[in-house]
């Protein structure tokens, strides 16, 4: 059992014991400081997830936007020289390795922060529509509570 489901449980537990820990002699913590303890963990969660989906979609943006004046700098002059007749490629094997074995590095790190994007995005949504539903579920139980006053008064 993750924390989160622990905290989810408690928190469940917690809402649906509002009459018991509002009335006299009533045990256990309290609900809203349950609630606010539980939201407050959502909204440190959601900001890290979206700190981190912002991060690895501008590492993956930059990549990818990195890789042009790597190919103007590097691949198109030579390109430019044999077909002028400047260079020989026989002589070049090993500069075209070179630059192929970066290029192919650089890929991987824009595959692999591309991956991360995607996955800190889609967390990111799952996670914001947990605590959306905790967020409606623990404004629920406080107007229950209120309603429940008002009958007594009533």
């Amino acid at each position: 059992m993750t924390d989160q489901d622990a905290t989810d449980k408690g928190l469940g537990r917690a809402l649906l014991n509002v009459d018991r820990a509002s009335s006299p002699g009533g045990g256990g913590p309290d609900p809203r400081q349950v609630a606010g303890a539980v939201l407050d963990r959502d909204r440190r969660t959601i900001r890290l997830l979206a700190g981190a989906a912002i991060l690895f979609w501008t590492l993956t943006a930059a990549g990818l936007i990195g890789l042009c004046p790597f190919y103007v700098m590097m691949v198109a002059p030579r390109l430019r020289a044999y077909h002028a007749g400047r260079a020989s490629l026989v002589d070049d094997w090993d500069d075209w390795a070179m630059v192929g074995e970066w290029a192919a590095y650089w890929l991987l790190g824009c595959t692999i922060a591309l991956l991360l994007a995607a996955l800190s995005t889609v967390l990111l949504v799952l996670v914001s529509r947990r605590a959306t539903l905790r967020q409606i579920k623990a404004s629920l139980a406080e107007i229950s509570e209120q309603l429940r006053g008002q009958r007594a008064l009533g």
